[in-house]
Order: structure tokens, then sequence, then C-alpha cells
């Protein structure tokens, strides 16, 4: 079994409760790969190389006793570097946390042990979490391995390329103002932001604690379920195909505004075929056309500039030197911000979110692109295309921080690539608590587009 660590969690746990597929083995050749594969890709910034072992070799004595605890059971995952794993460096990407060790485990990673997953490590960001790109003055750039000369996207650009090449099956990352989706685009792989406070954050640094969401990175909406299963029993289920409605009954909502105004063509045309595809298998699109987005997204550069400044104050008075020079200065603008200007973000946050609930309470998933480009390169800190330049971080943060302010879960599946073979993402977003449907529909989405195009 050669191609071991190309199958998606479904499968290997498959093979895994049968025994015909050794955890330790699993795990061994894996952490190979990532021993060959890291100085070059900088994936990883902390691997578990012993600890991961040790957990692979009592998964593997515990189902061979019989004791399968489920999916999760001897299946290798990674964790974002933000993400506190007992007795394991936990970095945020930054020198400044360079020797720090972590004394417990986040609540996340509680769920996981439980569910009898394997930890190998800590991935790659961009310094405590602020960016949008993966590169890394400490630790590196990420290398995306789709192309290496794109971004791998951010912050959690590590989780990604992790999944993306084979070097976890699954990672777990976090997302302020779209830093699960936007690595999920450019590295052509699933990524789901579920619903706000679904996933509690404790032990999870934050960046900015309003707006902070875990989540989950995967090869398929398959997996991501299984995972969200394991992390929240009896809350979500593993079986995409029970109780979702076919696409004809489904209702999509399309947004006139905002989210297909300055776009990449080759982007509004694979998403124009996609909607194209579920009109023609008889689902219902429905126009919707939002307010005051752009007056939302200034109100959460308000909360995620005062929030992060207010928790980094301490460290950026006695330590500024050990911090990227970005983050001095966008900590320090971050000061600046006053109580009245944060509390009132705070109120717009309120109104929008609940205005926006109202706008799709009668739809069953609404679809945007995730970016308005395709992945941009390592040396891009502009965005051009036509006659329209963006700054990187606005434009890939554009279509995806909306749904941080509201809350609402949202999904990244890849639907394709541009005339340069450079993928693209489709965000789906979904009612708030209804990841099952949302990751339903995407897995319907994902299948009919494959079985369209072979025709």
């Amino acid at each position: 079994m050669s191609n071991l660590l190309n199958l998606t969690i479904s499968n290997l746990s498959t093979l895994i409760k049968e025994k015909a597929v050794s955890p330790l083995e699993i795990t061994k050749r894996i952490l190979n790969e990532i021993k060959k594969q890291n100085k070059m890709n900088n994936t990883f910034i902390t691997v578990r190389y012993e600890d991961a072992l040790a957990e692979a070799r009592a998964a593997e004595d515990a189902i061979m006793q019989g004791k399968y605890q489920g999916a999760l059971h001897g299946i290798p995952l990674s964790l974002k570097d933000n993400i506190s794993v007992k007795n394991t460096a936990c970095t945020s990407g930054s020198n400044l946390y360079r020797n720090r060790i972590s004394q417990g485990d986040a609540f996340i990673v509680d769920q996981l042990r439980a569910s009898g997953a394997i930890i190998l490590g800590k991935t790659n960001l961009d310094e405590f979490a602020n960016h949008v790109i993966g590169k890394n003055e400490t630790y590196g750039t990420i290398k995306n391995p789709v192309n290496t000369n794109l971004t791998a996207g951010g912050s959690s650009g590590g989780s990604a390329a992790s999944v993306a090449s084979n070097l976890s099956y699954a990672s777990v990352g976090t997302d302020t103002s779209g830093s699960v989706r936007i690595p999920a685009a450019c590295c052509d792989i699933v990524g789901l932001k579920p619903s706000y406070n679904l996933i509690p954050t404790s032990g999870v640094e934050p960046l900015s604690w309003s707006l902070d969401h875990l989540g989950v990175l995967g090869k398929d909406c398959d997996d991501i379920s299984l995972i969200l299963q394991s992390l929240l029993p009896g809350k979500v289920s593993t079986q995409l195909s029970k109780n979702m409605k076919s696409i004809k009954n489904l209702t999509i909502g399309i947004p006139e505004n905002y989210f297909f105004d300055t776009i990449d063509k080759s982007v509004a045309k694979t998403v124009q075929e996609v909607i194209d595809i579920l009109e023609d298998y008889g689902a219902n699109v429905k126009k919707i056309k939002f307010q005051e987005l752009e007056k939302a997204m200034k109100a959460q550069d308000t909360i995620i500039g005062a929030e992060a400044a207010t928790y980094q104050k301490a460290n950026l008075l006695t330590y500024k030197n050990k911090f990227e020079s970005g983050n001095v200065d966008y900590f320090t603008k971050g000061l600046e911000i006053s109580e009245e200007a944060y509390y009132h973000a705070l109120a717009i946050k309120r109104d929008y979110s609940l205005k926006f609930q109202q706008k799709i309470a009668d739809i069953d998933v609404l679809i945007t692109p995730t970016l308005p480009v395709p992945p941009p390169l390592l040396t891009q800190e502009v965005v051009q295309w036509g006659e329209f330049n963006e700054d990187i971080l606005d434009a890939l943060s554009r279509f995806t921080a909306p749904f941080n302010m509201n809350g609402l879960p949202a999904l990244n599946i890849p639907i394709g690539v541009n005339q340069n073979n450079l993928p693209i993402g489709l965000q789906l977003i979904g009612k708030m608590y209804d990841e099952h449907q949302l990751l339903s529909i995407g897995n319907t989405i994902m299948k009919l587009i494959n079985q369209t195009r072979k025709n």
C-alpha cells in the first residue's frame, strides 16, 4: 500500500478498524516524509517525533485489543502552532516564544486525544496569526505544495500545506478573518470555519477573541465532518448523504454586490460555471443584495486592531525587538484605538450579524468566491488585475472576513483551476450551527462538479 499517505481519513480509518493497516507504520511513514521535506517547505515548526510514535503505539495496542475508539483512532493529524499541546513548544510563529513550552492541552487537544488521534506536530504560521501569506521571518516561508512560487495563504498556511502535501491527514487551524479558508483555497483543499464558539478556543493564543474561530482543513467534506463528530460527539452527523435536501429543493443565495464587484475574470467564470451546474440540476438561485458590508469591514479592522494590541501590549513594551517589524507597527497603531471607537465597532458587529442572518433566512446556502483572485505569487505585496490594485492582505481576506463578523459557518471547497493551472475556491456559507447541512451541500457540489466535467 504505497499510496497510504494519499488516503482520506474515511478510507484510512476503515483499514485501521479492520486491522489491515498499522497506525504505527502509518505514523513512521509520515514522520519520515516530514523529515525529508520540512527543511525545504517549512510546513512544521515543531515535529513530535518521539511523542507521536508513542501515541501511535498506544493506538495500535488498543485497537489490537478490540478497543477501537472511532474514526480518528490512529489517524495522524497536525495542529497550528498557536494551539497548546502539553509539554510541546507553542511559538505562535514568533521568535518571542521560541522556547515556550505549553503546560497543558487546549480543549480541542483533549478532544482529539479522547478520540485516539495522533498529534504529529505544530504547523508554521504568520507571526501571531496576523497575516494571510505564510511568510515568517523566524521559521521560514511556507511553500505551497500546488506551486512553490505561490503563497500558501495564511495564517494557517502550514496547516493547509501539511494536508495538501500528504504530511498530515487533516489539520486544525484558526480563522480570524479567513485564516482557514484562505490557505485552503490557495492549497486546493477543503477548509471549514465553523460557527463562532462551536469549538471552544480555550488553550489557543488569541489574535482577536471576538472574531477568532477554530477551524479544520482536510482533503474532503467527509473528513471534516468526521473530525467535527469526534470533537463534538452527538452534535454533528458523520453521514453527509443523509437528511440533506436534494439539489432540486435547495435555495442558493448569490450576492448581487460586494462579492462580485471587483474580481478576477477567471475566478468569476469558474464560480459562474458551478452556479450554472447547480441550476441545471434544479437548484433555485436567489439574488441577494447586502447593505453596509464595507461599514462592517471597517468595524472589523477596529476590533482586531484593538484586541490584538491589548493582548500584546505588555510584550510590545518589553520585547519589541523580538517581534516582526510589521507586527510592531500594527500593534502600536492598535493601541491608539479609543475605547469609544472599539465599543462602537462591537455595536456595528452585533447589528450587522442580526441583519445578515435575517437576509439569508429563506436560503439554504450562500455562495461566493473564496478569494477574488487566484493565489498570488510569494513576491507580490500588491495584487493587480486589469486596472485594479489592492494590498494583498485586503484582497485575500475581502470575501472571507464578513463571516467572522457574523459568526456564520463558512466552507471553502476546490472547484477547479484557471488557464494558468492556479486553484480556485468556492465559499459556501450556512446557517448558524448548521455545519452538517453546509458540509453535505459542499460534498454534493464537489461530486456534481467532478461528474459534470467527466461527462
